[in-house]
């Protein structure tokens, strides 16, 4: 049996999606009770991370973790810390974690509390020996929503419009946690930098796109306090954190290199082209 956490969020649905494809029982778990709704999973468990008797029932549910953190969460080290101290303590098969490319990254929240957690697995795993393996994707390419763009027109963005970001499918993220599932000593203390792309600007996205539609969508940028607004967020620690990625992809953007995810595909990850043919098919 495989936990995944976040299950309810977009990746998470993905990689329980992969793992039910291939074969695995799979328990889902969100704060958002639509995780029940998750086809294929063997059970699901409605719940706050941040509680430890949920967390001691989550990791007695199953033998192997995939480890989503939820999104800006001001506890995200704290929780995913303690995962890893029950998931020791119930020797379990293995401790997936899905991390993010380049948690070094001191100018981002979201990176950092993952590094924190990284580096806590690592010790674990050398003085219980836990089986674990670090994946690190890249931003996620169903940031850029073609179906949207092409219903208004226009990308919004938060960050400016010339900085470059690399992006990574997040169903080849989710191919790549099957075969780790599927494979645990090969894969035991391994850390993988999940890159698809090479750095693309909002700009030259939206040159793909038209060059692919036909169409004449531009691009807009949206200062992130009225990003913010509109999306309703009042959280201090979210709103912190994102202020600090619109901040730091707009002065130095992110990228990566896409060896790693080449060779354990076995293929050219998907190109950000190939992801607008496949969303505009559905």
């Amino acid at each position: 049996m495989i936990l995944v956490t976040s299950a309810a969020g977009h990746t998470g649905a993905i990689m329980v999606n992969a793992l039910v494809k291939a074969g695995y029982d799979v328990v889902a778990t969100d704060i958002n009770p639509a995780v029940a709704n998750l086809p294929g999973i063997k059970q699901a468990l409605v719940g706050d991370l941040t509680q430890l008797d949920f967390q001691r029932q989550l990791v007695a549910s199953a033998d192997q973790i995939v480890y989503i953190p939820p999104l800006f969460s001001a506890e995200e080290a704290l929780i995913g810390e303690s995962l890893v101290d029950l998931s020791v303590a119930a020797h379990l098969k293995q401790f997936i974690f899905i991390s993010v490319t380049h948690p070094i990254l001191t100018t981002l929240l979201q990176h950092t509390a993952k590094r924190d957690v990284e580096e806590h697995l690592i010790y674990q795993g050398m003085t219980s020996q836990l089986p674990y393996t670090i994946l690190q994707p890249m931003h996620y390419m169903h940031n850029f929503d073609p179906q949207l763009v092409h219903n208004t027109g226009k990308y919004q963005i938060f960050y400016n419009v010339d900085s470059k970001v690399a992006y990574v499918d997040p169903d080849d993220v989710a191919e790549v946690v099957v075969k780790v599932a599927g494979n645990i000593g090969q894969h035991d203390k391994a850390t993988y930098e999940l890159v698809g792309t090479k750095a693309y600007s909002p700009n030259e996205l939206v040159t793909q796109y038209n060059a692919l539609t036909g169409e004449h969508a531009v691009t807009q940028y949206v200062d992130v306090e009225t990003f913010l607004a509109s999306i309703h967020a009042q959280d201090l620690f979210f709103r912190t954190g994102f202020k600090h990625l619109a901040d730091t992809y707009s002065q130095w953007g992110l990228d990566g290199n896409a060896n790693v995810l080449h060779m354990l595909l076995g293929r050219q990850p998907t190109t950000f082209e190939d992801y607008l043919k496949n969303r505009l098919k559905k």
